[in-house]
């Protein structure tokens, strides 16, 4: 059974005064589990709907439209699947104990059906039999999996759950149910790193079009979970990490005609290294995750240069995190000449995870205010809109509107990539 808990406008939906708060049971006959069904089962030309209202009355909706149209039912969120693992890295176990954060960044969750709704990563060690049936009946390609190693001792060490082992018979079932996997590995250093890493590589190459593609992230931790036997990576390790990709990289260039993986900007940043051109990332599919978010962000800027408004006499402040600023200050700069504002970026510093944690997403709302202190006078605030959620709130559920309440000169927004809110103004 799935709940309504909104109706779009002028949808099949609104036209048939389904309210919010409705029980939807079955369509053509299947039971309703959760959201991933409706989205599923109402692909059809022809419904017929079970539903049962607030006032506990029994509706049946026969219904005919184009297959590509929804009925327009948003439904409450689903009930999450826990993760089974005991990652030493994991950053949930990384959140600060005392600080007040939003709830649902407790929830360890390893749930299938964000992956293939929301490229959320899974490890596929929580799977029932009825889980695989679905994930092959309903076609749920691609999915993201964190592999981490597939040398199926290292993997234990990695996720400390016995299943972890059994990757190799995982993929083996994916593959035979013809669903894809975007594949992930978090290098850990003496664990998955080294002779495991290369071994990983070759072994998700052979396995051709089922891995569409291979993200090798560093591990990040917090001042929370540094102590829990791992670290982070030394910039020789980084080094060598990014050798190995670049090897595979050329030989997927020369055969797939895509470089097939890729290392996050932060192993990049970790080792040293100026991050690569756009041209890297092939077409930023993995953006969401951290592969090629920098590029993405100067891409997007800078093809926005010419059709920025003049703001000739404004003062600008741009803020994010102290991994970002020194990339974000080359763009200002561009930015200031083509509109005439005074640009000037500031970095916000962690007081959540601390500074091992630098990246502009994670910053709590106490850590926006703070930063911006000194910028009252200025007429614009640009920031990271991922570090809000859907309803506007940072980490720790200060609102946005709040936040601007304690600058009441300033005019505070959050960015997808800077130039999208100046060309709104």
């Amino acid at each position: 059974m799935v709940r309504v808990a909104r109706v779009r406008r002028n949808s099949i939906g609104a036209d048939l005064e389904i309210p919010p708060g409705a029980a939807l049971i079955s369509i053509n006959g299947r039971d309703l589990r959760d959201s991933l069904d409706l989205r599923f089962y109402e692909a059809d030309a022809e419904v017929r709907l079970e539903t049962r209202l607030p006032s506990g009355q029994s509706v049946v909706y026969e219904i005919e439209k184009h297959p590509d149209e929804p009925l327009g039912l948003i439904p409450e969120a689903d009930k999450v699947r826990r993760c089974t693992n005991a990652c030493p890295f994991c950053f949930v176990k990384g959140n600060p104990k005392a600080s007040r954060l939003r709830q649902p960044l407790y929830v360890k969750d390893d749930d299938y059906r964000l992956s293939f709704m929301f490229g959320h990563y899974v490890t596929l060690t929580n799977l029932r039999d009825d889980d695989w049936e679905r994930i092959f009946e309903q076609r749920l390609s691609p999915l993201y999996v964190s592999v981490h190693a597939t040398d199926p001792e290292a993997r234990l060490r990695m996720l400390i759950n016995p299943k972890a082992a059994r990757i190799g018979e995982h993929l083996d079932r994916l593959q035979s149910g013809s669903i894809q996997v975007n594949a992930q590995v978090v290098l850990c250093p003496g664990i998955n790193d080294g002779k495991v890493l290369e071994r990983t590589i070759t072994d998700l190459y052979a396995r051709e079009d089922q891995i569409m593609s291979l993200s090798i992230v560093p591990v990040g931790l917090t001042e929370f979970n540094s102590d829990r036997g791992v670290r982070t990576l030394s910039v020789e390790e980084c080094a060598r990490a990014l050798a190995m990709v670049d090897s595979i990289r050329e030989r997927a260039l020369e055969e797939r005609g895509r470089a097939w993986c890729y290392a996050a900007d932060e192993m990049f940043l970790q080792a040293g290294r100026e991050l690569p051109d756009p041209g890297y990332f092939d077409d930023h599919e993995l953006v969401a995750n951290g592969v090629g978010a920098v590029s993405a962000l100067t891409s997007a800027v800078r093809s926005d240069l010419d059709d920025l408004p003049s703001l000739e006499g404004k003062k600008v402040v741009l803020l994010t995190g102290t991994a970002m600023r020194p990339y974000l200050a080359d763009l200002a700069d561009e930015v200031s000449a083509s509109t005439g504002a005074a640009v000037t970026t500031v970095a916000a510093h962690n007081s959540l995870y601390g500074p091992m944690v630098t990246t502009a997403g994670l910053l709590a709302g106490v850590d926006h205010a703070r930063a911006l202190d000194s910028y009252r006078d200025f007429d614009l605030a640009l920031f990271s809109r991922t570090a809000l959620n859907d309803q506007d709130l940072f980490l720790d559920d200060l609102s946005l509107s709040e936040l601007r309440r304690d600058f009441p000169k300033l005019r505070i927004c959050p960015s997808e990539h800077v130039t999208d809110t100046l060309l709104a103004l």
